[in-house]
């Protein structure tokens, strides 16, 4: 065998070797290459204090510096709307009409004999939505049939803002009144013990006026004249005040006590217990 031969085995691990050294010597070239580019940034994006778009802007790729942004220039024509007065505000307002009213007024319109109160035609909301048409009677003749649709959902908002005079207002109380006429089950039994609470509510509060005027025109003295008599129980007197202003009754609203009269009134079977309320009047 010649000195210059050399096996194949040996061949072979000389190759691998020279290639190994070509791959180095590549990754070190393009690493000189990466450190001398101005543009390469090395701040870890997890820490570097860079916004999102800077950060969303690297990892595309994108070497375009981010510039300030254009102004917008609304389109010709348009307008920007202005704030409303809060008279114009209030006018609006007082121009929609919730759908539980439409609700309560169709059952109206399609269940009474009688004509609309005058008091519901004058309203803003109602003449906005229906116009003269609730004051037109529909003839037989004409074929047109009325239809009006039960809902559960809207029903039990009356009931719960039954209560409410800024929701449901005192000029539907003929509505509601022939709305609730029928009806039966938990919820009549519900709005009974409240009607008779505003009741009780009304009857309390007349009979704390009763006892006032009673002690004024018996001479008897005020809390205020024992306050000035016994100078040395001041502390005492103090309390006393105190006391009598909790339990100080309030007057509740004439227009709910009405309200819940005229439904107790509605509901009343021959046989019940007439309904009582001291010294009330309604201011018409």
């Amino acid at each position: 065998m010649s000195e210059s031969h050399i096996p194949a085995w040996k061949r072979i691990a000389l190759k691998q070797k020279s290639t190994e050294n070509q791959n180095e010597v590549n990754e070190q070239n393009q690493s000189n290459i990466v450190d001398d580019d101005p543009l390469n940034i090395t701040t870890h994006l997890s820490t570097g204090n860079l916004t999102k778009k800077e950060k969303r802007r690297i990892i595309n790729g994108e070497n375009k510096l981010p510039t300030k942004k254009e102004k917008r220039v609304s389109k010709p024509g348009s307008k920007k709307k202005e704030k409303l007065s809060r008279e114009e505000k209030n006018s609006k307002k007082s121009k929609i009409l919730k759908d539980q009213l439409r609700y309560l007024i169709e059952f109206f319109k399609t269940k009474s004999e009688t004509k609309f109160p005058h008091s519901v035609l004058e309203l803003e909301s109602v003449k906005e939505n229906y116009g003269d048409s609730l004051n037109k009677v529909i003839s037989a003749e004409s074929g047109v049939v009325e239809v009006w649709k039960f809902s559960k959902q809207k029903q039990n908002w009356l009931i719960k803002h039954l209560f409410n005079l800024d929701e449901i207002p005192s000029v539907y109380n003929d509505l509601l009144l022939l709305y609730f006429k029928d009806l039966q089950g938990r919820s009549k039994d519900e709005l009974i013990s409240k009607c008779q609470e505003k009741l009780k509510q009304w009857n309390d509060y007349a009979e704390d006026q009763e006892e006032k005027i009673k002690a004024l025109v018996e001479g008897e003295k005020t809390s205020e004249q024992s306050k000035e008599e016994n100078t040395d129980d001041s502390k005492e007197d103090d309390e006393a005040v105190k006391e009598e202003q909790k339990a100080e009754v309030q007057m509740p609203n004439k227009e709910l006590v009405q309200r819940s009269l005229e439904l107790l009134e509605t509901w009343k079977d021959d046989s019940s217990k007439t309904i009582e309320l001291k010294n009330f009047s309604i201011d018409n």
